[in-house]
């Protein structure tokens, strides 16, 4: 009967450490399993931090690429409004000292030399409308006879023709010329 009893505590025995042996090989196995999933959910929070990082990046510098192109396209368009305001302006002046020139011809064609008056000269200092009427005519000369005639010659020239451009009108509305008896 003790042998029997002995067998039964060494079943008994046994039996306790198989089954302490298996809960502590599943406790180690589920501590494992935990780890490893503890250390999978890791790596994903950090590759998922990682990618977001990278795609705010690429975004932020996408944007800065935007803005600078919209800068340079906005420098560029400014640039090349200016060019065209120099050219323009040029332009005006061109036409402006067409104009003066033409109306100094005008004027000379006009112009009754007093008799006498040979090397003695007069300065003009003309301004004119809008529609190319005399405003005001100033004549520098130290001889009345040139003053009276080159004056007489300017307002009897007008009208004279204008600029279309409205920039070269309004640098041609006023002009100085001299003038020499020959």
């Amino acid at each position: 009967a003790d042998a029997d009893k002995a067998k039964a505590n060494a079943d008994a025995k046994a039996k306790a450490n198989a089954a302490k042996n298996k809960a502590d090989a599943d406790a180690k196995r589920k501590a494992d399993a935990d780890k490893a999933k503890a250390h999978a959910d890791a790596k994903a929070k950090a590759d998922s931090e990682k990618a977001k990082a990278a795609a705010d990046a690429k975004r932020k510098a996408d944007a800065e690429a935007k803005e600078r192109a919209a800068e340079e396209a906005r420098a560029s368009s400014a640039k090349q409004a200016a060019e065209e305001a120099a050219q323009k302006k040029a332009e005006a002046k061109q036409i402006a000292s067409t104009a003066k020139r033409d109306f100094e011809n005008k004027i000379k064609r006009a112009w009754d030399t007093p008799a006498g008056s040979t090397g003695k000269t007069a300065t003009a200092r003309v301004t004119l409308s809008d529609s190319g009427a005399v405003r005001s005519v100033i004549v520098s000369s130290s001889d009345p006879d040139m003053k009276a005639s080159v004056e007489a010659a300017v307002r009897s020239a007008a009208p004279y023709p204008m600029p279309s451009d409205p920039e070269a009108r309004r640098q041609a509305q006023s002009f100085t010329s001299s003038f020499t008896a020959k």
